[in-house]
């Protein structure tokens, strides 16, 4: 019996030892794609944070050109929305919409394709789901973003992207 005992500890001891050491398996992202869009963009977001050391807090208009939706805002906020906000919900890296060699052009018509949709979640939240008495209340203040739409993809609505008469645009 005393053997047995020992048995069921050692047994007891081994499994729980197992089950407390740390997994090995990958924690890499399901989708190939964004692991390499994920790396692409920190380093863009470590370029142009090293570009703007010292500025950080200052408003965005001040330390970057062309700006137009993000006035008032901290420097380092908008490379924050951009580098985990929006360039992941729409799948893609910084050069989708901008020219990553002088980064305040606006030689992409994604751009103001991105200005817009701004003006139209701004809109949607402020001036649809806001008025909505049974769905927003005090308590319950419900809110689109770009994910909402999007979901990784940089043309919503359509698998992988794919549009009619062609391939992708990114």
């Amino acid at each position: 019996m005393k053997k047995w005992i020992t048995a069921v500890f050692a047994l007891t001891a081994i499994v729980s030892l197992v089950a407390l050491t740390p997994s090995t398996i990958s924690t890499k992202s399901a989708d190939p794609r964004e692991d390499s869009l994920a790396a692409d963009r920190a380093k863009y977001a470590k370029e142009v944070r090293a570009a703007i050391a010292g500025k950080e807090k200052t408003n965005a208009e001040e330390v970057f050109k062309n700006i137009k939706i993000f006035k008032g805002r901290p420097a380092e906020q908008v490379i924050g929305i951009m580098e985990n906000g929006w360039s992941k919900a729409l799948g893609v890296s910084c050069n989708h919409c901008h020219d990553v060699k002088d980064w305040s052009l606006d030689t992409k018509g994604d751009h103001a394709i991105a200005r817009d949709m701004v003006a139209m979640v701004g809109k949607v939240n402020d001036d649809l789901i806001a008025t909505m008495p049974s769905y927003a209340t005090k308590e319950r203040k419900p809110r689109i973003g770009c994910t909402t739409c999007h979901r990784g993809e940089s043309h919503p609505g359509r698998p992988n992207g794919a549009r009619p008469g062609g391939p992708p645009r990114n």
